[in-house]
């Protein structure tokens, strides 16, 4: 297993796309019912960004280009290749790739988020889950999931992976997660005193290494690269109701507005403050 350590540069958006029509080899999973409906006494993954669609798009961070670039030497997986992102939401992985030149089919089950990522264009969309993309088998040449891999069933997903996937079967899986700053350390704090679903569900790291352990991986590879948002008051109280467990898991949000709004007022330098996250990544071959 490689692992390696590279320095960040920016994103850009891309051209629009037309939506996948089911003529076009999609096929759309059954509709989901009873929206709202709760799993294991939490709101089905599914659904939770519903209400934050809007939000996620605006506030939510990119990814650095130098991701990219390492998953073009990891894989030898290059432009015009077929990509499809799956857990798109609202696209941001996948304008990046196709900005580069791939041909990127964003798959999401939530039509809120898909909304926003269709109007925004850059690739094509298609209502589908990790387990049942709609694709066809060996339909494309590398399957990408962005901070979104954590909701799935890691098995199941590459099992689905697999299928529609052609050789050689490359498979990346990428997450923003946050940096230590004297910022983020008090912001971290207010998230676990106010919400009571935010450690339940801030795991990334166990399932990256479900992944990497998971039968069948091979050639795996290994990457974090520093990123980081500078906001503004707005841009921070966006950044936390854009995150599920704010929405879902906060019960006063009185209380945690005035905590969140008096935590920015004590970091604050010219009426912004920065978010640094490292941004993890993990590729490997599916056989």
């Amino acid at each position: 297993m490689r692992r390696q350590h590279e320095p960040h540069r920016r994103g850009s958006a891309g051209g629009a796309l037309e939506p996948l029509s089911e003529d076009e080899g999609l096929r759309p999973p059954a509709p989901a019912q009873g929206r709202g409906r709760r799993v294991g006494g939490m709101i089905d993954p599914r659904e939770r960004f519903s209400a934050a669609a809007d939000l996620y798009h605006r506030y939510r961070p990119s990814y650095p280009d130098a991701l990219l670039d390492w998953l073009e030497r990891a894989t030898g997986i290059r432009p015009p290749a077929r990509v499809a992102d799956v857990g798109c939401g609202t696209g941001i992985s996948s304008r990046l790739l196709a900005a580069r030149g791939f041909a990127v089919t964003g798959i999401d089950p939530n039509e809120a988020m898909l909304a926003h990522a269709r109007a925004e264009g850059g690739a094509r969309y298609g209502q589908g889950t990790a387990t049942e993309t709609g694709l066809a088998d060996a339909s494309v040449d590398l399957v990408t999931v962005a901070q979104a891999f954590h909701w799935f069933d890691v098995p199941a997903a590459l099992a689905e992976f697999r299928r529609v996937l052609a050789s050689p079967g490359w498979c990346a899986a990428f997450w923003n997660l946050r940096r230590p700053s004297p910022f983020m350390d008090d912001y971290d704090r207010l998230l676990r005193a106010h919400s009571s679903e935010y450690e339940v569900l801030l795991k990334p790291e166990p399932t990256l290494q479900a992944i990497l352990k998971a039968e069948g991986v091979a050639d795996t590879s290994e990457a974090e690269f520093p990123n980081r948002q500078i906001l503004d008051r707005e841009g921070v109280f966006g950044r936390a109701y854009s995150s599920s467990y704010v929405i879902h898991g906060v019960a006063g949000a009185e209380a945690f507005d005035r905590a969140l709004g008096e935590l920015f007022d004590r970091h604050q330098s010219g009426g912004n403050v920065e978010f640094p996250y490292r941004t993890v990544a993990v590729c490997c071959r599916l056989r």
